[in-house]
């Protein structure tokens, strides 16, 4: 029984920690190219959204992707990795709506369901 409880302890420690955020979030690199976080809202022009029935502030993902001087945006597709290891796929579409935010350094794309928005926000990658 007790060494039941302790498999148990230390499963449950060992799933909370590989919850926790692995990468630098000061930071984020799109498309090879470092940025800070204060930096992105020094550079780019914060502007408001709504969605989800909420209300924010943040740059265009659009704005920092064009920045980076990539040709031919419409014809790759973009990566968003959190500090997490999680993932989410995005066409220029997409990028065309959608938003870095401050808070909890995540992405929000106001025409897609939570599940594509990403925090701690660490890559953007152009594949």
């Amino acid at each position: 029984m007790v060494l039941s409880i302790l498999v148990l302890a230390g499963s449950a420690t060992a799933f909370y920690f590989s919850l926790q955020p692995k990468g630098d979030t000061s930071k984020i690199v799109v498309n090879g190219r470092d940025y800070t976080w204060e930096g992105l809202f020094q550079r780019f022009t914060p502007v408001r959204f709504t969605a989800n029935g909420g209300t924010y502030s943040g740059v265009r993902l659009s704005d920092i992707i064009n920045d980076t001087g990539l040709d031919d945006r419409e014809g790759h597709r973009y990566k968003v990795t959190g500090a997490d290891g999680y993932q989410k796929e995005f066409s220029w579409g997409d990028l065309l709506n959608g938003y870095l935010v401050r808070e909890g350094k995540k992405t929000i794309f106001p025409g897609l369901t939570k599940s594509f928005w990403v925090r701690d926000v660490v890559w953007i990658e152009v594949v």
